[in-house]
């Protein structure tokens, strides 16, 4: 049995990757009591998702939230544990399809408040060398030729023949050659973290049909049904336990769908 006193032991642990001295002890003990043992105690470091991948998920959904505190805090874990500046960065420009633009700029300005805070951050802040494509069209190519490596064939015809590419088809494509056919194809981030960011924005967001579908696709591309479930109790803890139980809901019926 673990019991809160394990916990907050567990939750030292982690202490070299918080930065930040909150004052909440101050405000409301009891408030502290609970929060420090059932986060960076407890789940932090649940099995099933490694600390990068869950530092991915809290901004991701962080971003959702779009609170000044909760980002740069996290943005400030998520250096401290060894991120990127870029990486960071990375984040809201994958995020930009998913949480629209208003909740990833102001992502993107919390993210360099807060890079800005450190020297050593702030030389790391070195722009990405992208390989621009100069069409719309070779946009489009190499987004479906990603998908299909990452996803596989199905998945990437559901994705041509969505109902926005039916009804919306001129803007459709440009999202679609902009988001899989640049944003997929950058190196800040890899595609197992960008499906993370995906997941937990989706989930945050309430977006349930898009987010059973990239369930699928996460397993597709080789994630393991824990792996997605350890997503959404890390990004909902921050967003709110409701919107955990709905997407393992979503989880439930597409792991009851592909069967094994």
């Amino acid at each position: 049995m673990t019991t809160p006193d394990e916990l907050a032991q567990r939750a030292h642990e982690l202490e070299p990757y918080l930065p930040v001295n909150s004052d909440i002890p101050d405000i409301s003990p009891d408030y502290w009591h609970i929060q420090e043992p059932l986060m960076w105690g407890g789940i932090w470091q649940a099995p099933g998702l490694d600390l990068k991948l869950r530092s991915f998920a809290t901004i991701s959904a962080q971003c959702v939230n779009g609170w000044d505190f909760g980002l740069q805090h996290q943005i400030r874990v998520g250096l401290t544990m060894g991120m990127t500046p870029q990486q960071i960065k990375g984040i809201f420009i994958q995020l930009l399809f998913y949480a629209g633009i208003p909740a990833t700029v102001h992502g993107l300005l919390q993210a360099q408040r807060v890079i800005n805070e450190r020297d050593e951050w702030m030389a790391a802040d070195v722009p990405l060398e992208a390989n621009w494509l100069d069409t719309l069209e070779a946009k489009l190519e190499r987004g479906s030729a990603i998908r299909r490596e990452l996803w596989g064939e199905e998945a990437n015809r559901e994705v041509e023949e969505s109902r926005a590419q039916r009804l919306t088809p001129e803007a459709s494509d440009i999202v679609d050659g902009y988001n899989y056919g640049e944003v997929w194809a950058r190196d800040d981030l890899d595609p197992k973290e960008r499906m993370v960011c995906v997941l937990a924005a989706l989930m945050a967001r309430g977006h349930w049909e898009h987010l059973k579908r990239h369930i699928r696709y996460a397993l597709n591309m080789g994630f393991n049904r824990r792996e997605i479930c350890e997503v959404f109790a890390q990004a909902g803890w921050y967003r709110g336990w409701p919107y955990v139980e709905d997407a393992l809901e979503q989880a439930r019926e597409v792991f009851a769908e592909v069967g094994g």
